[in-house]
């Protein structure tokens, strides 16, 4: 997985260096080599972390004709089977990446190939002969693309401080400063002026010579449902299947590959499912490093059944101690996730990775999003209620009345009748920070979910509620920051539970499925029943990763008092000064005054760190000067 760039020029020629300084503030996503290219009013950028093929064969932007080119950011997990279908139809092949086949692909199918691909990314691919490009992200929205669009440029980038290259700053926006991360997902929108996100499962088209726009979808998951087994034992079987898989095809890397353990469910089936590979396939050691990190911290419950794990499996466990981040490195932090919530830890685990030589992290997220997270039992018993309602509904209509008694006694209920509750998707546009932040009216008028809920309207509550948890901006803002937190450390994550054939069975399941006695994610836990330790099993608690509490103590106080009171801050039109040094005087709302104070050092943390490529790209250019 790499970092993507690209600019078109609406009023100006084009300025190389500009894409060179995006590239420049991606480096961490493609420390192996960098290139563009130049296309009259169009510039594309890329920075490669080396995964398949990691010859110069595979460099981007790459072409095969001289008519489409590609830059792109993610894994097709396929590509083996698509590069021989292609070559059955006569296409020759340069190299062994997965970027050519995207490109043949494209040739041979257009935007239908994007449904044949499993895998994620975000890639743009430029037509020369039409003088159009199409950027295209991946249905799941794992790999991020941001773009920027404003009088003088159109642009897009897998982060958003690489957008500071383009005008020398970056601006809130203050109609969305302050809005819950997942509404602003929801609705496809950052917290900064001009930039929002290009929607998961879209396609956008842009005719260079007008400049006109048109987002296209490509993706269905509703339409594409499997037809799922009766019978929970058959589903248990199945799931394993995909699951066993989705694992292998994510094994195929000419790099190291590893992985963490939590001792939690999602993470042992993934750290379990590669040792079986590794077995059975007799894989080199060499290359798969199984050999797990165990992230230890204050709230971790399941070490113990993680260690217990490693040692069933033989493998030589590395414990960390993650230790409280402290105040100081926050800008750097917050400006490399690009999240003012305090992921740290994930960023700490990667951090540990690359450090043991990985550079690609076979993980376990994504499924409690499609198998039943504990906080949305409620949402996911909803069906439960509307059969009992709509089967009272019924009886009193049909039914004799010692058969309407005994119904009433089975589910004590009495003489009114209950109503089915509907689904509908209610954006939290609660800002929290009107006294704090000059804010502006957020536009929540599209939301993803919108554009299906027409359709929904045919399926049960429980699909209806994880569709809108896992494709609808929640997920996404989990996954775009597990990617930040990996990739500012050069390392790729890969999840098995995001696979096309997974996610889609999971989102098919039935509750009863997800939710049987007593426990939570009932057809994964059956499925690795045989492999597990009993006490991971029977496990009664979600286990992660948490967000970092904050310690208020002197030094975070000194810090506070030290941002707010920076000229800037007092003197911005975005920050009410005097009401937030107020209520800091009096100790008050601390949380959301260090939320603010995250937020001023995101943006300082953008302007650090193209200072600091500014001054790189000079002693570059004298250097170019000196030797030509």
């Amino acid at each position: 997985m790499c970092g993507i760039n690209g600019i078109v020029f609406k009023t100006s020629k084009t300025d190389v260096s500009k894409i060179l300084k995006m590239n420049a503030l991606l480096n961490h996503r493609g420390p192996d080599d960098s290139g563009f290219i130049n296309h009259k009013n169009l510039l594309l950028g890329h920075t490669r972390l080396s995964i398949i093929d990691i010859s110069n064969l595979g460099s981007q932007p790459m072409s095969v004709d001289g008519r489409y080119w590609i830059i792109y950011n993610g894994e097709i997990y396929n590509y083996k089977t698509l590069r021989e279908e292609l070559i059955q139809k006569k296409y020759k092949f340069y190299s062994n990446s997965d970027t050519e086949v995207i490109l043949n692909a494209y040739k041979e199918w257009g935007v239908h190939s994007f449904q044949r691909f499993n895998g994620e990314w975000s890639f743009a691919i430029l037509d020369k002969k039409n003088n159009e490009i199409i950027i295209c992200r991946d249905g799941i929205g794992y790999k991020p693309c941001y773009i920027f669009d404003n009088n003088n440029f159109f642009a897009f980038s897998s982060e958003i401080k690489a957008f500071y290259a383009l005008e020398n700053k970056i601006e809130f926006d203050k109609n969305n400063l302050g809005i819950n991360s997942t509404t602003l997902n929801n609705c496809s929108k950052t917290i900064f002026e001009n930039v929002n996100q290009l929607t998961q499962g879209r396609y956008l088209k842009i005719n260079l010579n007008n400049l006109e726009k048109k987002i296209f979808r490509w993706d269905y998951p509703l339409k594409n449902l499997p037809k799922i087994n009766s019978g929970f034992r058959e589903n248990v079987n199945d799931y394993f299947d995909l699951l066993y898989e989705s694992t292998k095809l994510r094994l195929n890397s000419d790099v190291k590959t590893g992985t963490s353990l939590s001792g939690g469910l999602d993470s042992s089936s993934i750290f379990t499912l590669m040792n079986l590979i590794q077995k059975k396939d007799n894989l080199a050691e060499d290359d798969l490093d199984l050999n797990p990190i165990i992230m230890d911290y204050e709230e971790m419950k399941t070490k113990e059944e993680a260690v217990k794990l490693s040692q069933k499996f033989k493998r030589n466990y590395q414990i960390v101690d993650f230790k409280t981040m402290t105040a100081d490195k926050t800008m750097d932090l917050v400006s490399s996730l690009e999240v003012v919530e305090e992921y740290f830890m994930q960023f700490e685990l990667y951090k540990k990775q690359k450090e043991k030589g990985i550079k690609v992290s076979l993980d376990g997220h994504g499924a409690d999003e499609f198998l039943g997270y504990p906080n949305w039992i409620p949402e996911l018993s909803v069906d439960i209620y509307n059969t009992i309602a709509n089967n009272f509904k019924t009886i009193n209509k049909f039914g004799k009345t010692q058969n309407i008694n005994k119904f009433k006694r089975l589910f004590g209920l009495g003489e009114q009748e209950i109503t089915p509750i509907s689904f509908r998707s209610v954006p939290d546009l609660n800002y929290g920070f009107e006294n704090y932040l000059y804010t502006g009216n957020f536009d929540g008028g599209y939301q993803i979910i919108n554009d299906d809920l027409e359709y929904l309207e045919n399926f049960p509550y429980e699909i209806c509620f994880t569709y809108l948890m896992s494709y609808c901006g929640w997920f996404q803002f989990f996954l775009n920051k597990w990617d930040r937190a990996s990739m500012s450390n050069s390392v790729e994550v890969r999840m098995p539970f995001l696979d096309n054939n997974v996610r889609l069975f999971g989102l098919a399941l039935s509750g009863s499925n997800k939710l049987k006695n007593g426990f939570t994610k009932s057809v994964l836990r059956e499925a690795f029943k045989n492999y597990f330790p009993k006490t991971m099993y029977t496990q009664q608690f979600k286990q992660g990763l948490t967000i970092q509490n904050v310690d208020y103590d002197e030094n975070t106080i000194n810090l506070i008092s030290e941002i707010i009171n920076e000229s800037e801050f007092k003197e911005s039109n975005v920050y009410n000064f005097k009401n937030i040094n107020d209520d800091f005087i009096n100790n008050k709302n601390l949380d959301k005054i260090w939320l603010l104070c995250k937020y001023f050092l995101m943006i300082r943390g953008f302007k650090n760190r193209y200072d600091s490529i500014n001054i790189d790209l000079k002693a570059t250019e004298k250097s170019n000067l000196l030797n030509s």
